[in-house]
């Protein structure tokens, strides 16, 4: 575990830029696989078409973000007080 903690330390230095460059040459590249290798047989209509996979999980994400922060937030959060009845 120390030798993973060092390993992360060493690639936050001045290599930063390097791994993110390599990063996003790997991104690239699956985004171009994506466009040229199709599936075999699309189970639904709309995923035979490049990229829906991962649009259609970035929507369901924002709106998961939406509906937490609209509906859910205000059940969950209660007003502070600075009474802790510790008397």
């Amino acid at each position: 575990m120390a030798r993973l903690a060092d390993m992360l330390t060493r690639a936050r230095g001045p290599e930063l830029g390097r791994w993110r460059k390599l990063f996003w040459l790997a991104l690239l590249a699956l985004v171009a696989a994506n466009v040229f290798i199709r599936p075999h047989h699309a189970e639904y209509g709309l995923d035979a078409y490049p990229g829906f996979w991962g649009i259609f999980g970035l929507l369901v994400a924002v709106l998961m973000v939406l509906v937490m922060k609209k509906l859910v937030q205000p059940v969950l959060k209660r007003q502070e007080d600075e009474d802790h009845g510790d008397d």
